[in-house]
């Protein structure tokens, strides 16, 4: 399999477990925390569990002027064409988007072994997470070796979820 294909393979079995029941904040840092269960590729009935805790920035507004200049740097002269184009053409040149951080901390990351298959190591976590009842607690399943994928596809899909709350939010408040 090359790159690709274990890529693909690692994104189409990435598994939400426990999604957290919020949303970025809109005004605000989130911190979440994350437990991504990969099975042992050499032992059976093994896990690793890893723990972190990954930062969201709150989102900021971008307009398109910014957005060209931020997302221009190192392309070509069609690149900047369309940005142009863009400016004049999107809504008058008044178009806003909003920009996601996050920051991953590798030096949080705790690493366990645990006994059991993926499932009943999955399902032992997840009932412990709901007993802490915090509502940004996240669980996983990926792949062991592209785990940083599960989590980076998470983060993506999150972020959708998010855009709606986060743009109702700014309209409320008149930033945009």
């Amino acid at each position: 399999m090359n790159f690709e294909d274990n890529f693909l393979y690692a994104l189409e079995n990435t598994q939400i477990i426990l999604p957290p029941r919020r949303v970025v904040s809109t005004f605000g840092t989130t911190l979440l925390n994350y437990h991504l269960v990969t099975e042992d590729l050499d032992r059976v009935e093994v896990c690793f569990v890893r723990e972190g805790k990954l930062e969201a920035e709150r989102p900021r507004i971008i307009t398109s002027r910014q957005f060209a200049k931020l997302s221009l740097e190192g392309f070509g002269k069609e690149a900047q064409e369309y940005a142009e184009w863009l400016l004049k053409n999107a809504q008058q040149g008044n178009v806003s988007f909003l920009r996601y951080g996050f920051l991953f901390k590798k030096d949080d990351i705790r690493f366990n072994e645990v006994k059991g298959s993926p499932e009943e190591v999955c399902e032992r976590l997840k009932e412990e997470l709901l007993k802490e009842g915090d509502p940004l607690s996240l669980l996983l399943k990926g792949e062991e070796e592209l785990w940083e994928v599960s989590l980076l596809k998470f983060l993506i899909d999150w972020v959708r979820m998010s855009v709606g709350k986060n743009i109702y939010d700014f309209r409320q408040e008149g930033f945009i």
